[in-house]
């Protein structure tokens, strides 16, 4: 891979078009990022957009490592193949960076325990997302390695009324609840809050300066795993 990456300080996997490039120059303190997807039409939308982007496999980069400052996965992992591309995947990320590793997706933790209210989450049901992976499964994975990490949780979900929630018997890869498209829901009330966001630091510098802000980076954020002694 013939890139050089003396004039980035974060990697984008999965950039999409770039949404989650701005970001991580608002919110994580980047300055100048290379976005890296599997898509090659999105990595030509990047690119048409002013936006620096390359092709690739993340768990298969030929790129030095500790090279940047931190790399995003936002909304990224679900769409990989299995747990075990997670995994290489994360590696490739921890490799390659100094400071620590962002990471967001959709909640899969609460399948099961919304099935027996005959409901799911719109995402769950999508056949983009091949990867079911719970934040414990996510936690699993990093306890292997010698690194810090939290696990978080925003975006609460306390009832059956929140329009991400559509009856478990609703047609795949439908959005939120619509009444008229989907059947009535029967009202529920959740007593241990469901969330639908999950968002995961890997702190690879114990000294880094900006922890605080990158805590702070997204709103309501519940601390579910703590791993982070330093």
């Amino acid at each position: 891979m013939d890139i050089n990456l003396n004039d980035y300080d974060f990697i984008d996997f999965g950039a999409s078009k770039g949404g989650s490039i701005e970001f991580a120059k608002a919110a994580l303190g980047g300055r100048k990022g290379l976005g890296i997807d599997l898509d090659p039409k999105k990595v030509s939308t990047m690119k048409s957009l002013g936006i620096d982007a390359i092709q690739g496999d993340f768990t298969n980069l030929d790129l030095p490592k500790k090279s940047v400052k931190f790399v995003i996965m936002s909304h990224v992992l679900e769409h990989l193949l299995d747990l075990e591309t997670v995994e290489k995947t994360l590696e490739s990320a921890i490799n390659l960076s100094t400071e620590f590793v962002f990471i967001q997706g959709p909640v899969f933790d609460s399948d099961k325990y919304l099935k027996s209210f005959g409901l799911k989450f719109y995402w769950s049901d999508w056949h983009g997302h091949t990867c079911h992976l719970t934040t414990y499964q996510l936690a699993e994975i990093l306890s292997q390695w010698n690194v810090f990490y939290n696990i978080y949780v925003r975006e609460k979900v306390v009832d059956s009324n929140n329009s991400a929630l559509i009856p478990i018997n609703s047609l795949s890869d439908q959005f939120r609840y619509d009444p008229k498209i989907h059947q009535a829901k029967t009202f529920a009330n959740f007593p241990k809050p469901l969330y639908k966001e999950f968002v995961c630091i890997i702190k690879l510098n114990p000294n880094m300066a900006n922890w605080d802000s990158i805590v702070k980076a997204k709103k309501e954020m519940h601390l579910l795993i703590n791993n982070i002694n330093v």
